[in-house]
């Protein structure tokens, strides 16, 4: 036997398209920043690239963003300073070698024997 109400309740969240008790999904949004904003999280970028948390939420109270707004922005600002740094050349994966191609330096090294 159900309780007075659980009935109308339970139809209403089946209407709804889902189960009683069950939480919403999250939809995110990009954030967007103001310039102002983006020059405030770039200037201190540039003096510090990890902040303490006291240190971030004081930053995003000035800038009026979330402190998580903030932390994110940070650690997307590392990598992509991280990949900057990274030369050129490293950024792809080298290329598999094909082993059925040898060229003439492999055709004149000689094997190293090693004795255990």
């Amino acid at each position: 036997m159900m309780h007075p109400g659980t009935e109308a309740r339970l139809a209403a969240s089946l209407v709804a398209g889902r189960r009683l008790g069950a939480r919403r999904k999250r939809t995110w949004t990009r954030a967007v920043f103001t310039n102002l904003q983006r020059k405030g999280l770039e200037k201190r970028f540039t003096m510090q690239r990890y902040i303490t948390k006291p240190e971030r939420r004081k930053l995003a109270e000035t800038l009026g963003l979330t402190d998580s707004q903030v932390k994110v922005w940070f650690q997307n600002r590392r990598m992509k300073w991280r990949n900057a740094r990274r030369p050129a050349d490293t950024q792809e994966e080298p290329p598999v070698a094909d082993s059925t191609q040898q060229s003439a330096d492999d055709e004149a090294a000689q094997p190293i024997n090693v004795e255990d």
